[in-house]
């Protein structure tokens, strides 16, 4: 019997040395929960990544989808001004015609228009939308050197053509993307549309990757100033949104 209370006493002992120390069932429970915490902590940082990644890609889809709609809208307002205008043309012409003053001119001595100088002829509207449209699926199907190619030679092409403001700022960014990005180029073009084409749609979009590009060049200030630019001037845009994530990540 004797015998028997010391070997429990002896088990009691080291069993209450044993959770004393935490090497007991509990404390066993404890480290595999913690390390599941761990676990999870790591995947939800991994998942919440993904989800950002996925959300700059959607920002960007929508950027290209909201880009195409304007160009659209843009293109048009321009055939209904063209039609305006030949409309006016014509108009104009029929009273000179009635009122004789075609007549007056040739024999008042006036060159026929035959004999006359040719003027130079006029690019085609479809022509040139061809053109513009052939460098916009470049850029769509991520080839944007040849992109950046296609719309410098759009611009040299049509120097006064109807998509100038969006080719300068794809233009931009193809240069941003390109396998050698050219950021001071990107900048350039972005700057373009906003002091070119002030009413431009694309001026919101234009401030803010100029900001972008500004912050990953180190010029922080640069970036803040502008993204306060595109949030004052251009408040309702979604650009004005972007810019107030961003100037809080640069504080």
């Amino acid at each position: 019997m004797g015998k028997r209370l010391v070997i429990g006493v002896l088990l009691s002992g080291l069993m209450t040395t044993a959770f004393g120390q935490g090497i007991g069932p509990l404390a066993v429970e404890d480290r595999v929960q913690a390390n599941r915490g761990s676990q999870s902590s790591a995947v939800s940082d991994e998942a919440l990544m993904m989800l950002m990644q996925q959300l700059q890609q959607y920002e960007q889809e929508i950027a290209m989808l909201r880009g195409q709609f304007e160009e659209l809208r843009h293109e048009m307002d321009v055939m209904q001004r063209g039609e305006r205008e030949r409309y006016l043309d014509i108009d104009s012409r029929l009273n000179a015609l009635m009122d004789g003053t075609a007549r007056a001119g040739v024999g008042s001595g006036a060159v026929p228009a035959s004999d006359a100088g040719v003027a130079p002829k006029a690019a085609r509207p479809e022509d040139e939308r061809a053109v513009y449209m052939a460098a916009r699926e470049l850029l769509n199907s991520s080839q944007f050197d040849k992109a950046a190619t296609a719309f410098q030679q759009y611009l040299k092409d049509y120097p006064q053509g109807q998509f100038r403001d969006f080719s300068h700022f794809w233009l931009g960014e193809a240069l941003r993307n390109a396998a050698k990005p050219d950021r001071d180029g990107a900048m350039e073009q972005f700057r373009m549309v906003v002091e070119r084409f002030p009413e431009s749609s694309r001026v919101p979009a234009a401030l803010y990757r100029l900001a972008v590009l500004q912050a990953e060049s180190g010029k922080t200030a640069d970036a803040r100033s502008t993204l306060n630019r595109v949030i004052q001037q251009h408040s309702t845009s979604s650009e004005a949104g972007y810019a107030r994530t961003m100037l809080e990540q640069l504080k």
